[in-house]
């Protein structure tokens, strides 16, 4: 079933269908036996296109009803193409045949893993809570305020870091002397900063001072900076804009949970036996 799907997505992609989109417009929606195409007196019913497009989005996700008639002129190439190889009697080939029972093992097993899986995955809001509660550094953001003169040169730097050692106000030479004009209108003040937003020797400088404090001459690939630290901060994501990734999240743990126990369950049901030595 799933190569199949891959050579209706293999045909979407092609494009070379010259039927016009109104041609697979459904009528009678209940009725899932009426025939929606016909290849060589066979015919496709709704409920083979509903069953396609039901595989398909399994896959891919939602189909618009405006891509149903793609669907269903590639359901029409892949009859074709089926017609096609049983008349030349591939279907009777011992490889084919094999290949066959492959792939219907892996759907049915498939299925029975869904089936497990899909009891066993679903989250609370309550368990989403007690996620949210256990976890909150990783819903929490570290920010700090800062302020920098930006010069060309280290020269340039050492000239302005004397004047702010001999008293002169960060802002008034900000205004004077950054080369970084969008903040040097506001004193040198660029707001504030959270992890990786900024170059690393530049964040690494802001996060270590103190608020009010002046640093040392950093370098980055801008050019050569001092900063004043501002005021530090940690904010807290609210629960209700990360619920829906944390119950996805818990869902895929439950889903590898419940995936390793069903498996550990039927192993210990099973009477196995291992010829590792055969293999050679």
């Amino acid at each position: 079933m799933r190569m199949g799907i891959r050579v209706v997505i293999s045909l979407l992609a092609l494009g070379m269908w010259a039927v016009p989109a109104h041609a697979a417009g459904a009528e009678g929606a209940g009725d899932g036996s009426r025939v929606v195409a016909r290849v060589n007196q066979v015919d496709l019913t709704y409920e083979d296109f509903k069953v396609r497009l039901q595989l398909l989005e399994q896959d891919r996700g939602p189909v618009p009803p405006e891509r149903h008639a793609e669907i269903l002129r590639a359901l029409v190439r892949e009859e074709i193409l089926y017609q096609a190889a049983v008349a030349q009697h591939l279907d009777d080939e011992a490889a084919v045949k094999q290949r066959a029972e492959v792939a219907r093992r892996q759907v049915i097993v498939e299925e029975l893993l869904r089936r497990k899986v899909e009891a066993a995955t679903q989250v609370s809001d309550d368990e989403a809570r007690k996620a949210y509660e256990e976890n909150k550094t990783l819903f929490s953001a570290e920010t700090v305020g800062v302020s920098h003169i930006m010069l060309k040169s280290e020269s340039d730097a050492e000239a302005v870091q004397a004047e702010l050692k001999a008293g002169k106000a960060f802002e008034e030479v900000a205004k004077e002397k950054s080369q970084d004009q969008g903040s040097a209108e506001k004193g040198g003040n660029l707001g504030t900063v959270g992890r990786g937003q900024t170059e690393p020797e530049f964040e690494a400088a802001a996060f270590a001072l103190k608020e009010g404090e002046v640093s040392g001459i950093v370098k980055t690939q801008y050019g050569y900076h001092i900063l004043k630290g501002g005021p530090h901060a940690t904010t807290v994501q609210p629960f209700e804009d990360v619920k829906d990734k944390l119950r996805e999240m818990l869902a895929k743990q439950k889903q590898r949970g419940a995936l390793m126990t069903t498996m550990r369950d039927l192993e210990q049901q099973a009477t196995t036996q291992l010829f590792e030595d055969r293999l050679r």
